[in-house]
């Protein structure tokens, strides 16, 4: 930066270095609850209170993390993934001394280390699920304490100016990599569906009623058939239009828009709990986000050799002769994932792309390794072999939105009729 600023004038330095100013300030403003809660968490696993305590740290990465996911852990469950142990030899293991132990050193660590975050992570008694308690206005205060208000303002004016130059700016050149060109030929719409998850109302930690999450449970159907097996439950568990977003749809969404946006293509957005046959005739379609959020699209997956374990957390691959398990579960801190792409063409030119993965991270590392020329060459390349249907996987380690390795470990056909799977 300051290279570019000794070419330039004095007012391109102040106007460059508010840019970079203000990147940060909109990421620190407009971060996510998850982020906030990675980081916290982070802070704590490296906090003197935790320092000694290394099973409290492994407990509560592991719940924090389960509840990240909608998931709610039975005692069998946290000793034998915290502790190694299977549910019919945990005579040793005391789950609920546990956790009484871990709540006395959040309290500890909120008294001390803790007593300015803006996250409180919290275990209520009785249950083994984490809650997250945000304090907004500590945060906003901080941020305006730490930069001042004036450049605040400053760096608002700029963001406003810079959104005008962006609507008014002309239409950029055709993306370069052969994986999205096509999605212009033929001049078809769009759509970008963005997976998001099924919640519904129920009794919560509180007594009262809120909305919960089963990651068994992801569409109105499946919970009717839940309610038809636990006719007890009936009343007491309702339907909810409430959906969610993990970050990977979202921040995939923003890559896309790079290539396909400034009038390039027309465009449209849905989300997959909006989704019909309908929608998907006569348009191209890109669908990112979770496996569990595809819907009424999952016997198409699975008939093109791609099924979620959601009791073992891993995706089950199929190629010509074998089925591949690929396992997500995590180690050392390190997101160790695999995010799969379909991809394949109708006969009358559509491109259907299918971006999933379990976690954000997968999804997030994949994106950014299509839209690098080289690394998409190198799958387009592998993937030539079978031609325009194929499917691959990745592995990816990394942690929330940084990917620190990602590999391309294979790019199979597909063999299936298109015609058979697609309307």
């Amino acid at each position: 930066m300051e290279f570019e600023c000794r070419k330039k004038n004095e007012l391109y330095c102040v106007i460059l270095r508010l840019k970079i100013y203000l990147t940060a300030l909109i990421q620190n403003v407009l971060m996510t609850d998850h982020q906030k809660i990675s980081q916290t968490l982070e802070k704590l696993l490296n906090s003197k209170t935790f320092s000694k305590s290394g099973i409290n740290k492994d407990l509560l990465n592991y719940l924090v993390n389960c509840t990240l996911k909608g998931e709610n852990p039975k005692e069998y469950q946290i000793a034998n993934d915290v502790f190694g142990k299977k549910a019919d030899n945990q005579k040793d293991i005391n789950i609920r001394v546990y956790i009484f132990n871990l709540r006395n050193k959040l309290k500890e660590y909120y008294k001390t280390e803790g007593k300015d975050d803006t996250v409180i992570i919290q275990i209520p008694k009785g249950k083994y699920k984490v809650d997250f308690r945000f304090d907004r206005i500590k945060s906003i205060r901080s941020i305006l304490n730490r930069v001042g208000f004036h450049l605040f303002a400053a760096g608002l004016v700029l963001f406003i100016v810079a959104l005008i130059v962006i609507v008014q700016s002309p239409k950029s050149q055709l993306p370069e990599n052969s994986l999205w060109r096509e999605f212009f030929e033929p001049e078809l719409p769009i759509l970008i569906v963005m997976g998001d998850h099924y919640f519904f109302n129920d009794s919560i930690a509180t007594g009262r009623i809120g909305i919960s999450r089963d990651t068994r449970i992801n569409s109105d159907e499946e919970l009717d058939n839940y309610l038809k097996a636990h006719p007890e439950l009936i009343g007491k568990i309702t339907k909810n239009r409430m959906t969610y977003i993990n970050k990977q749809a979202p921040v995939g969404l923003f890559s896309m828009m790079q290539m396909f946006g400034g009038n390039q293509a027309e465009t449209e957005m849905k989300f997959s709990s909006q989704l019909s046959w309908e929608d998907l005739r006569n348009k191209h379609l890109i669908f990112i986000g979770s496996i569990k959020t595809i819907g009424f699209l999952n016997n198409t997956i699975e008939k093109l050799g791609l099924k979620y374990d959601l009791e073992n957390t891993s995706f089950i691959y199929q190629t010509a002769d074998s089925l591949l398990n690929f396992n997500n579960r995590s180690e050392n801190y390190l997101q160790n994932e695999h995010a799969c792409l379909i991809h394949f063409k109708t006969a009358n030119g559509r491109k259907i792309l299918f971006l999933l993965s379990d976690s954000d991270i997968g999804n997030i590392a994949a994106i950014k390794y299509l839209t690098d020329e080289k690394s998409t060459a190198l799958l387009m390349a592998k993937s030539k072999v079978g031609g325009p249907n194929f499917k691959a996987i990745f592995q990816v380690k990394g942690l929330e939105l940084t990917d620190f390795q990602i590999e391309l470990l294979r790019v199979d056909p597909i063999a299936f009729s298109i015609a058979e799977i697609w309307p």
